[in-house]
């Protein structure tokens, strides 16, 4: 990437993550980015919301002269999916400083959360390998950085890693699937191989880990004990999502702080990896 072009692909996953206080919560709560007191009442912020914001920061990282060395260095693009992958919501672009497209569409992933009324996104469940393998099939001629249309591909995946195999029809369709939790490389999910196919093509996939927060108290006699099933998932999600990741590109963060530095950190891994390859 330093010595060419790059692509640098986002996939977030829209579930409904919340840090903070959260008694006593009205109905709707204003974006963490605009809030005057984070982590109060009038101030709830959901951890989709932090990742918007260490997103917006990164794409300041990625436009300074520091990084940005030559003109389209690199291109952008972010795709959050929840049981498919929204491939038209923020393409690939050049153009990300503070009031560009992808820079609004970051600060504004908090609007995402399933509400069983996007066809894009899908409703009812988080199909991980699903958005990866759709990845796969955007990403047509996987290079090494040297020209223009030679260009060197990342996939930054950022997510709780807990593959949700169900879905909703959308809108107000019915629930299909199995509702109990388990992780993208599982051999009953449709794409049980997706990140191999990536890594195998010269793509380098970093995964980002928000961890998946324990429910509590569990209601056994809900869904079919669909809670002790989410719970008992966790301990098999961070070497699921390690397996998928390329060599060194996995992180673990849950702060927001932990979240800015983490992809800023990423970001700058890449560039030096890509730079030692060319």
């Amino acid at each position: 990437m330093l010595n060419g072009t790059g692509v640098l692909n986002a996939l977030t996953g829209a579930n409904p993550l919340i840090t903070g206080n959260s008694s006593s919560l009205p109905y709707s709560v204003p974006a963490a980015s605009s809030c005057p007191t984070q982590g109060s009442d009038a101030c709830i912020q959901l951890r989709l919301d932090a990742v918007g914001v260490a997103l917006s920061d990164l794409f300041q990282t990625a436009s300074s002269p520091q990084y940005l060395l030559v003109p389209n260095q690199f291109r952008i693009g972010l795709y959050p999916f929840i049981t498919s992958l929204y491939q038209t919501y923020s393409p690939l672009t050049y153009s990300y400083g503070p009031s560009s497209a992808i820079n609004t569409a970051a600060t504004n992933l908090a609007t995402l959360l399933d509400t069983n009324m996007n066809s894009s996104l899908g409703s009812g469940g988080t199909h991980i390998d699903v958005a990866l393998n759709s990845m796969n099939g955007m990403i047509i001629n996987p290079g090494t950085g040297t020209t223009p249309t030679n260009t060197l591909p990342y996939v930054f995946l950022i997510t709780d890693g807990a593959q949700d195999p169900q879905s909703k029809g959308v809108p107000n369709g019915g629930w299909s699937g199995s509702n109990h939790a388990t992780v993208l490389n599982n051999p009953s999910n449709s794409y049980p191989n997706a990140c191999a196919t990536l890594k195998n093509r010269g793509i380098t996939i970093a995964v980002l880990y928000i961890p998946y927060q324990p429910i509590s108290p569990v209601n056994a006699s809900f869904a079919g004990d669909e809670d002790d099933a989410a719970n008992n998932n966790i301990p098999s999600i961070p070497p699921s999502l390690q397996a998928c990741a390329s060599n060194g590109f996995f992180y673990t963060a849950n702060t927001p702080a932990d979240i800015t530095s983490a992809l800023q950190t990423m970001f700058k891994q890449a560039l030096a990896v890509a730079h030692i390859t060319n």
